[in-house]
């Protein structure tokens, strides 16, 4: 009865610690698969990594929990291996470490302090009590994960996620060697190393908020600069049309004047120069400010590279989504298309057509751009031809992971003379 109630408690214990590192995952990683089913091997594959045993010198717990640890991540979870790989480095030594500390104190205090002179009863009831102690620290790392990752993933580039991955080696290594190398006997000294890797690996989870807070603030800054550019724009235009409405009379006399002397093409041409220099060119395609800013930048853009664009804007709501992101996936995603524009020899064969519509939480974007030379997919990612190699795949990353961050997809085709980008966000 006693080894049924000790069996019950554990597997409680290791199941909402299984729960709490599947919340901190979920909040920078999203599950391959949503049918409830597959949560049952997921939770078995947690609950054996966290249940591992880690004895000093033997590798057989650590290679257990990690081969555990990154299974799971691997296989029921989608994203881009490298982000698999950092959370795999990253929370090793975290397991490791807390399975490792809270199973040797409860050795510890029976071997030392009960000189291993305990009822059946205060041994289950010790061993149960050690093993609760994990649940108040996995809440605190589930807790940094939520608040320092959910919503930096898709902020940082794959280089930035090597250079955490190098800072987290160092806690990911010493942990393995250390536990090898310490004695039976002196089990406890793992005991700063052991924290020394918990803290470490929490440093690496406010670094990854430290350097996508600096990518955000870039991104700010530029679609701020979107912003002013398009707010001077339209304080030009009040001027032009505030300077139209003052000379409005002169202008009306002289072409009055020249229809009366039956000088028709002068006053037509005459027209035609008075609308060229009063022309408006700040457009307003929808009422949200962000969506008018960078299309009105990337239009003149277009237009310095003699593209021909078609804009069909329908935004009766504004996009569920924050204004850096939306930003962003409208930025990278005409930058892409611009470019491929770009080497086309004949400028009449240069076109842009971009199309958005936002109804009831319902998000779509569409963009398509005209190009010349052949396209490739290698490892998932869109490249052209050496001139142009990585020229969509870049760009096609972060849309996709703006993208995965709503819950959203993206869809991309190419035929020989068209690339095409279709974004799908449901609100």
């Amino acid at each position: 009865m006693l080894t049924y109630i000790e069996m019950a408690a554990n597997l409680s214990i290791y199941l909402v610690c299984s729960r709490l590192i599947l919340l901190g995952i979920q909040g920078f990683l999203s599950l391959r698969w949503r049918h409830p089913a597959v949560y049952i091997p997921l939770f078995l594959i947690l609950i054996q990594a966290v249940a591992a045993v880690v004895y000093p010198e033997e590798l057989t717990g650590l290679t257990a929990c990690l081969l555990l640890l990154a299974s799971a991540l691997f296989l029921f979870f989608k994203g881009e291996w490298y982000l698999k790989l950092s959370a795999s480095i990253i929370l090793f030594p975290i397991i490791t470490s807390i399975s490792y500390v809270t199973q040797d104190v409860g050795s510890l205090v029976w071997e030392y302090i009960f000189n291993r002179n305990m009822n059946p009863y205060a041994e289950t009831f010790l061993h149960t009590f050690t093993m609760f102690l994990r649940i108040p620290v996995y809440y605190f790392i589930y807790r940094c994960l939520k608040n320092w990752l959910s919503d930096t993933v898709h902020l940082l580039t794959k280089k930035m996620w090597m250079v955490i991955d190098l800072v987290s080696m160092t806690s990911f290594t010493g942990i393995i060697s250390v536990i090898y190398s310490c004695v039976t006997a002196n089990s406890y000294l793992a005991y700063p190393t052991c924290a020394a890797s918990l803290f470490t690996s929490l440093g690496c989870f406010y670094l990854c908020t430290y350097m996508a807070r600096a990518v955000k603030t870039d991104m700010e800054l530029r679609m701020l600069s979107y912003q002013k550019s398009y707010y001077e724009e339209i304080e030009k235009n009040q001027q032009t049309v505030r300077k139209l409405r003052h000379d409005m009379k002169n202008h009306l006399n002289i072409i009055g004047m020249l229809i009366a002397d039956e000088k028709t093409p002068e006053a037509k041409n005459y027209l035609t120069e008075l609308n060229q220099e009063f022309a408006v060119t700040a457009k307003s395609y929808c009422s949200n400010e962000v969506v008018n800013a960078v299309l009105n930048s990337k239009e003149q853009s277009a237009a310095e590279a003699q593209i021909r664009c078609e804009f069909q804007i329908d935004l009766a709501e504004d996009p569920q989504m924050e204004d850096i992101d939306l930003c962003a996936l409208l930025s990278n995603t005409l930058d892409n298309a611009i470019e491929a524009c770009r080497k086309i020899p004949e400028a009449s064969e240069r076109f842009l057509s971009v199309k958005a519509r936002c109804q009831k939480g319902f998000f779509s974007y569409k963009v398509v751009n005209s190009k010349a030379n052949e396209v490739t997919e290698e490892n998932g990612c869109f490249v052209t031809s050496k001139k142009d190699a990585g020229l969509h795949g870049i760009g096609l990353k972060n849309v996709k992971q703006i993208a995965a961050k709503y819950e959203g997809y993206v869809e991309v085709s190419y035929d020989e003379h068209s690339f095409t980008v279709v974004v799908m966000i449901h609100g």
